[in-house]
């Protein structure tokens, strides 16, 4: 079987993972996929997840949606992730994370976190080699403790 990465995703892709619960979200993965570019990372003929972005006033925000069993895939998709944010010319990447996965996923794929409240972490994509700020997330959750940003750039380049 071969990795293979869509653009866009299909509406359900986006169904399937991003919102068909709730009115809700299906609204917010409607406006992500006709305003914005997406991405369905697949094994085979498994959706393993989906990633994209959404333009804003300075750039992109990157969002990330992977489903828990493909677990056995994430270094593929991270490596997919990272490469197609590098080859991206917005001027700024960032991302909101809400949960811990999300941290982690983000932190992979090349951003910083620099600001969290406990439950949402705001982070700058700097995978290009991009110079920035670099100030911890303050925050009591052990993503802060685990995570430093000004770590992270060195190990993750």
């Amino acid at each position: 079987m071969t990795y293979r990465i869509e653009s866009p995703a299909t509406l359900f892709d986006m169904a399937e993972l991003s919102g068909a619960n709730s009115l809700v979200g299906w609204a917010v993965a409607r406006e992500m996929w006709s305003g914005g570019e997406t991405f369905a990372m697949r094994y085979g003929d498994e959706l393993l997840g989906l990633f994209g972005l959404y333009p804003t006033e300075t750039g992109a925000e990157a969002w990330f949606n992977i489903k828990k069993n493909a677990a056995p895939h994430m270094l593929r998709l991270i490596r997919d992730i990272r490469l197609t944010l590098a080859s991206r010319s917005y001027p700024e990447i960032v991302v909101i994370c809400t949960t811990d996965a999300g941290r982690r996923i983000a932190i992979a794929s090349g951003f910083h976190l620099f600001e969290s409240d406990g439950e949402i972490t705001h982070g700058k994509f700097v995978g290009r080699g991009q110079q920035g700020s670099c100030k911890p997330a303050e925050t009591g959750s052990s993503i802060a403790a685990a995570a430093n940003p000004c770590r992270s750039r060195q190990a993750t380049g």
